[in-house]
């Protein structure tokens, strides 16, 4: 082997070296970009229950804010009470087609 050839050769060692720790570097990269993925998936599931249970809070009080009675308006208040008792039973009879 001449001396060009080893010099070709340690050149060649060299870059596959490099070649070698930037791949490792890139693989941790992937890896802490794989892990910062899965936490973020975590973040949006428990913020998207937050928001389910917070409609649900809001919908209750809603509800609830429609059924306050004053002293005149018990007429009114029977009133939206059959109201939603009928939308209940179009529900049951919807769900027993």
């Amino acid at each position: 082997m001449t001396e060009q050839d080893r010099i070709l050769l340690d050149g060649f060692k060299v870059k596959i070296k490099q070649l070698i720790a930037l791949y490792e570097q890139v693989g941790a990269e992937k890896q802490q970009l794989l892990n910062q993925v899965e936490e973020l998936e975590n973040e949006i599931d428990s913020l998207r229950h937050e928001k389910e249970a917070l409609t649900k809070r809001y919908d209750n009080l809603k509800l609830a804010k429609s059924l306050l009675v004053s002293d005149g308006e018990s007429q009114e208040a029977k009133n939206r009470i059959n109201k939603i008792v009928r939308e209940i039973d179009k529900c049951i009879a919807m769900l027993n087609q």
